[in-house]
């Protein structure tokens, strides 16, 4: 009993003492190393870049951190993997909390692409193909939710994600280049044919 109530103390401590991010240092990160591809405030114009701004820092430390360790090697990792070699777990954690703190952008859905498919993917899925309504993890607005799995696998920001990146990282997890946790994404991908990713991840780009 003594030792678990050691143990649940500096547990506490432990907690408590964490040191906050800072967000001057994690500005200077995300506007020397980051800005080229994501732009210094996340909101990133080139399409198979994701926006970052106002992410769960979480998720950009884990994606980070993956593909600093070569966890993660699909689409641009390759080109992101030696731009991150140099950063400490500190510079990381800084320019994450930088990014979810960036107030976002919204896209449009190119009228043209059928939005009105994607949306009845988004909210209800294919029930044919067993394809679950993304809303589900994502939320109705694309915010993600931040504890959804656990507080480092969380489900990721999407809202007004850019579509050619959303149909590259469907087709990354359909193949299994990619991979989430349980395999979830990679079940779910697998089920859905081009047209499906494009017409949902269109939508996705327009959501606010």
């Amino acid at each position: 009993m003594k030792r678990l109530t050691i143990l649940a103390g500096l547990i506490i401590c432990t907690t408590v003492s964490a040191a906050p991010a800072d967000l001057v240092r994690g500005k200077q990160v995300a506007e020397t190393v980051c800005a080229s591809c994501h732009a210094g405030d996340g909101n990133s114009s080139i399409p198979t870049y994701p926006k970052l701004s106002s992410q769960h820092a979480s998720y950009i430390i884990k994606q980070t951190q993956d593909i600093k360790t070569s966890k993660r090697t699909s689409g641009s990792s390759a080109m992101m993997a030696p731009m991150v070699q140099n950063l400490s777990d500190e510079d990381i954690a800084n320019a994450a909390a930088y990014f979810a703190k960036q107030a976002p952008k919204a896209g449009e859905a190119d009228p043209k692409l059928t939005p009105a498919a994607g949306a009845k993917i988004y909210r209800g899925g294919i029930a044919d193909k067993k394809v679950p309504a993304c809303m589900s993890c994502h939320s109705p607005n694309g915010a993600g939710t931040p504890a959804g799995g656990t507080a480092v696998d969380a489900y990721p920001r999407i809202g007004g994600q850019h579509a050619d990146y959303v149909v590259t990282q469907l087709k990354a997890y359909a193949s299994g280049a990619r991979k989430s946790p349980n395999n979830m994404m990679e079940d779910i991908a697998k089920r859905m044919n081009e047209e499906d990713m494009k017409s949902v991840a269109n939508f996705i780009q327009g959501l606010k």
